[in-house]
């Protein structure tokens, strides 16, 4: 019997081969149980809720516990600092390609587990003081207004009565025609009261029993994510030290300080962005009650945090908090409507000329048009949320592409600029000199004077 000789260019197209088909499978599988795939997606990011809210509160608080940990507290229980950890030997290359070991002393990772202890404790209690204090303050407001709003409401229903009425006298045909229309508006209503409402009232009621336990069950996620912040906040250089430790072991050393350095990048955009975003919403919102107090605009505190917290969203959110504001207003005095306008346009003005960009910087890189564009396109995938995380996130998207086209422009040797591009028509493919579009304009001009 006579055997071939194995190849091994078979071979790679023989396993080539079986991973598509096998992928192909897989793919196809998938898509046949994609409802299947994403109730156990949503259970999943349910189930772990808890460790989302931790880390996005860790994330948000982070800034403000090592300010107090080493700004106020930087020089307290400093005979509790941590000592040195012992030397370990670590391999290191010398001029002449060669490994050696050498012995260097490990930091610890929390020099001083008192000062951080402390550190957290109070950014939770100023963090709590702060919601409980707006709540409490606030809860009075919104009780005035529903107070107000439920006594004015005769008031209201009699003026409109007393309108319809004048219309009836001076256009009768007019009153006949609202009169049916209210008629069947009324047979309608109890129509559906009856045939609908009341005899669906237990799935009401089920519904009501769902939602009930759905809020029960992310105040436990958000209590549970607490936890779980606090954990991140008092070990986060831990948890860092190990990602790394796992991506370095996973991965090329080259891809890995590419990918910590990437990281740093992102961090450096998006963190500074959402912190100085909500410093700057804070500051707003305090400015914003002070004046309005002095000016005695009504619901001052109430107005204050709309404007604060619609102030997260750039551009959009000051608006957006300017309608339910001045129906507020309105409620108790029309010409204050005017006086907390013209309140919110100055403010506004002061916080984008000034306080803003003092706070901000240049955090994002993004001209108005990427923002507005950030903004809107965030909004349509995310919703609400995009609204806050859209700038951020575009703007690492926005980076990591520049950083991409700047560096094939330099491997081709072309200018990296875009001020380089402005007044040029093409470049040369020989020597890559740029040619002038003004140039070749003015040459054009010129060959059709002479025709």
């Amino acid at each position: 019997m006579k055997f071939y000789r194995w190849n091994k260019h078979y071979l790679g197209w023989g396993i080539t081969a079986f991973v598509v088909i096998s992928l192909s499978i897989i793919l196809v599988m998938m898509l046949s149980n994609l409802d299947s795939i994403l109730d156990g997606i949503g259970k999943f990011i349910g189930a772990i809720s808890p460790i989302i809210y931790g880390l996005i509160i860790a994330y948000l608080l982070s800034p403000v516990v090592m300010t107090f940990e080493t700004r106020v507290f930087g020089k307290s229980f400093t005979k509790y600092d941590a000592k040195v950890s012992p030397k370990v030997k670590v391999r290191k290359k010398t001029e002449t390609d060669e490994i050696e070991h050498e012995e260097i002393e490990l930091k610890p990772y929390v020099t001083n587990k008192i000062r951080r202890g402390v550190s957290i404790a109070v950014t939770f209690v100023i963090v709590f003081g702060i919601i409980i204090g707006m709540i409490a303050a606030m809860i009075p407001q919104l009780t005035t207004t529903l107070k107000m709003l439920v006594a004015n409401i005769p008031s209201y229903i009699t003026n409109i009565t007393q309108w319809v009425t004048d219309i009836f006298q001076e256009y009768p045909n007019v009153g006949e025609q609202i009169n049916s229309i209210i008629n069947d508006s009324l047979s309608q209503l109890q129509n559906y009261l009856s045939t609908d409402i009341i005899p669906k009232m237990g799935d009401y009621l089920g519904f009501l029993t769902n939602g009930i336990m759905n809020i029960v069950g992310t105040i436990m996620n958000i209590i549970f994510g607490i936890v779980v912040a606090i954990y991140c906040l008092y070990s986060k250089e831990l948890f860092s030290a190990q990602l790394k430790k796992t991506l370095y072991s996973a991965i090329s050393v080259k891809r890995a300080n590419r990918i910590v350095t990437d990281m740093r990048k992102i961090h450096r955009s998006f963190g500074n962005f959402i912190t100085g975003t909500l410093i700057d919403s804070f500051v707003v919102g305090c400015i914003t009650f002070i004046v309005t107090t002095i000016a005695g605009v009504p619901f001052s505190l109430l107005v204050s945090v709309i404007m604060g917290f619609t102030n997260i969203i750039p551009y959009f959110g000051p608006f957006i908090g300017l309608v339910p504001s001045l129906i507020l207003i309105f409620m108790e005095s029309p010409v204050m409507c005017i006086v907390f306008t013209i309140i919110v346009l100055v403010i506004q003005n002061l916080n984008g000329n000034i306080i803003s960009p003092k706070i901000l910087g240049g955090s994002t890189g993004l001209t108005s048009f990427w923002v507005i564009f950030a903004i809107l396109v965030g909004q349509g995938i995310f919703g609400f949320w995009g609204l806050i995380i859209g700038i951020p996130l575009f703007a690492v998207i926005f980076s990591a592409a520049k950083t991409f086209i700047t560096n094939k422009l330099e491997a081709k040797g072309l200018p990296r600029s875009s001020a380089a591009y402005t007044d040029v028509d093409v470049f040369r493919e020989e020597d890559l000199t740029p040619v002038s579009l003004s140039d070749k304009l003015a040459a054009e001009q010129a060959e059709k004077t002479k025709k």
